[in-house]
């Protein structure tokens, strides 16, 4: 039984961030196609986070960024310069909020960071998905998502795309749209980067100064939250100058004052003594950022301090909510926010900058390593659970090597078993999926590694973040090898090879299929054996569709051998692919036969699943015309388009539509071939696919309407 199938009672979402989806209602052949996106409400994606309310300054900036905007221009791209915590993000953000009006096109955001999300790819394919692409529309390989992404933007004016962490020339150049009035905003702290001034296009160089001292002092009083009239002048002034105008050194600043109450600026202005007056080169501006955030980790009491440091080891970039009770009470985590350290969202909290959890860690070090493991440990034994509950809520009852039931057990189930809750929160916490399963395996803690790697494809499955999936499927699979559980092993190189696929790897998604298959050959887990064969088959489903069907043969031995729960689901799925794949082996009456005993037994099953019958029912439409059987396959493709409306796969639904319409031109019906590639056509181009340009060309080609 392979995962790539939710099960009956699921429902597929793409619960929003960088995703979205698109939701259609089709009528019968003949009958508007309504399609409504369900992102943003029209397709315009909103990535870009708002700026703090109390952003000062840089008009000079902003009226130079609104003096280039004309949407008859071609793309503009604007290299946004200065020191880190000079407030390149916050500027941004800002220029985002002031101009949404004018990015029609929506906006745009990716974070690039190194060991994590460094290809440009990753962006790209989140980006087809902000724009309304749906999963199954996306391309599979990289050079053709980018080239989708550059003719969807070029259909989409006045398109905002945001780009931080990018440390080489051509992660940005990747991700400049085509439509006119376009604005791509670069986070540039990296001198690589001037390299994008000399490119045909010609990034433009913006750099941040720093705050002038009537708007330093302005923010200042904001984050203290007081005027600083009855403060001692020399101290303010003292303030200010180690500050040297940087907003981030500011707001920090402000938050010792803000805790320390009024009165206290000559005290912290004397623990201020070490840090450069009025820095001028690039390492005075880290000293001064140094003695500030080593003054306010100092002025934190020693439980908040705990905190703080527990915080700089966690390895995602944020932290869920619901373990801040882990690390601290309330009053700890209040003392770290008040000090402007860490910020607060809804459902997590996370450092300011990322200088501050360089900081952090640093700091952490004072601990030791046994400690420092211990906490990390307990941390992740947390988030494991909390992951354990979202992917039962997400996937139901699925194989799995690991015993979820004794990880869960006394455990309180935050999702109370719903399904988009659950979801929604494993899509907030893509990037801490990754992060966990690549610092467990740092730092030699193989069990959690691979078993969060096991449960990740809880997100993966419904939204296709390759690399991510990727990545953690190889890092997973060789933990499990390092503690010998071959189980978590052959599971992971299994799942991997999906991924791995569609990135192109084909020969190490195939040789990590060869040792699963070796691994499971002795095991009794007659389940995972059935799950590993199946996915090799459907690895070999297109190169070598004989080799598949022998796949697919051990994969339905290993269900009917089984008693388990799934095993009946699991042999319809292997005749169902066994199927599929004798209709490409030129075997269409074995083909038929496979199809329609997978069928009945779908219909058996005690949680029937509509979803897979009427796939199944294309295919069989295929294998009919294959035998020659045009009416039983107009028959087959007529029921596979009912149900798969009910279903809401509309992928699927335009796919049976272009097989009617080649079987109505192959009996000489080019009206009735017409009409379904109308359909087609018109649910593709709602689902963003680029299959619907050559299905339009198609009909082109075919004439005018008869009649």
């Amino acid at each position: 039984m392979n995962d790539d199938t939710p099960e009956p009672r699921q429902v597929r979402s793409t619960i929003g961030g960088d995703v979205g989806g698109t939701a259609i209602q089709a009528g019968a052949v003949g009958r508007d196609v309504n399609v409504t996106n369900v992102l943003q409400g029209d397709h315009r994606p909103l990535q870009v986070e708002r700026p703090p309310h109390d952003f000062v300054n840089r008009h000079d900036q902003l009226e130079w960024i609104r003096s280039t905007l004309s949407s008859d221009s071609s793309p503009r791209v604007v290299l946004c310069e200065g020191p880190r915590g000079i407030g390149k993000t916050t500027f941004i953000r800002k220029i985002a909020e002031i101009h949404q009006d004018y990015f029609s096109g929506g906006q745009l955001g990716f974070e690039y960071r190194r060991g994590l999300y460094e290809d440009p790819d990753t962006a790209i394919t989140g980006f087809l998905r902000a724009l309304g692409m749906e999963e199954k529309a996306i391309p599979s390989s990289p050079a053709e998502r980018a080239k989708e992404y550059r003719s969807l933007t070029r259909r989409r004016p006045c398109l905002l795309v945001v780009v931080e962490g990018a440390w080489e020339p051509a992660q940005v150049r990747a991700l400049v749209p085509e439509g006119n009035g376009s604005l791509v905003l670069v986070d540039g702290d990296v001198p690589d980067l001037d390299e994008l001034l000399g490119d045909p296009r010609g990034a433009h160089p913006r750099s941040l100064v720093p705050l002038d001292a009537e708007h330093a002092r302005a923010l200042l009083e904001s984050r203290a939250d007081r005027s600083l009239e009855s403060e001692d002048p020399e101290a303010i002034e003292r303030l200010l100058e180690v500050c040297a105008g940087l907003p981030l050194a500011i707001a920090l600043v402000g938050g010792r004052l803000f805790r320390m109450g009024p009165g206290s600026a000559a005290a912290l202005a004397e623990d201020m003594k070490r840090a450069p007056s009025a820095p001028d080169s690039a390492e005075e501006l880290r000293r001064s950022l140094g003695v500030i955030f080593e003054t306010s980790y100092r002025a934190l009491s020693p439980e908040a301090a705990a905190v703080y440091r527990t915080l700089g080891d966690w390895p995602g970039p944020h932290l869920d909510r619901a373990l801040m009770p882990l690390l601290g009470d309330e009053g700890r985590w209040k003392e770290i926010l008040a000090a402007n350290l860490v910020e607060m969202d809804t459902h997590t909290l996370r450092f300011r900058h990322e200088l501050i959890r360089g900081h952090a860690r640093d700091r952490a070090e004072e601990d030791g390593a046994g400690p420092r493991r211990a906490r990390l440990t307990a941390m992740l034994d947390a988030y494991l659970v909390r992951l354990g509950f979202a992917e039962l809520a997400a996937r139901g009852e699925r194989l799995r090597t690991l015993d979820l039931g004794s990880i869960l057990t006394g455990a309180e189930d935050p999702f109370d078993g719903d399904t988009g809750s659950a979801k929604a929160w494993l899509l907030r916490e893509r990037p801490t999926l990754l992060s966990v399963v690549l610092g467990s395996a740092e730092q030699g803690l193989h069990v959690h590694a691979h078993r969060f790697a096991e449960l990740a494809p809880a997100l993966y499955l419904d939204h296709r973040f390759v690399h991510d999936w990727a990545t953690t499927a190889v890092v997973g699979a060789d933990s499990a090898r390092m503690v010998g559980d071959t189980a978590a092993e052959a599971r992971l190189l299994s799942l991997g090879s999906r991924p791995l696929t569609d990135l192109g790897r084909h020969a190490e998604a195939g040789a990590r299929l060869d040792r699963a298959a070796e691994l499971v050959e002795g095991m009794d887990d007659l389940m995972l054996r059935a799950s590993v064969w199946e996915f090799r088959g459907r690895y070999l489903a297109e190169t070598d569709p004989e080799a598949a069907i022998a796949a697919y043969d051990r994969c339905i031995e290993a269900n009917r051998a089984s008693d388990l729960p799934g095993s009946e689901r699991g042999e319809a799925l292997g005749l169902l692919f066994r199927g599929q794949a004798g209709v490409r082996a030129g075997r269409a009456e074995e083909a038929i036969t496979d199809i329609e005993s997978a069928l009945a037994r779908f219909e058996a099953l005690s949680e029937s699943d509509g979803r897979m019958s009427a796939r199944g029912r294309v295919w069989l439409g295929e294998a009919h015309a294959a035998a020659g059987r045009h009416r039983e396959a107009i028959t087959a493709l007529n029921l596979a388009i009912e149900g798969l409306g009910a279903g809401d796969q509309h992928y699927y639904r335009a796919e049976a539509y272009v097989l009617l319409a080649d079987l109505y031109e192959e009996i000489g019906a080019p009206g009735e071939a017409r009409a379904r590639l109308v359909e087609a056509e018109r649910l593709y181009r709602g689902l963003e696919s680029p299959r619907a340009v050559s299905v339009a060309e198609r009909i082109a080609r075919s004439g005018p309407p008869s009649g």
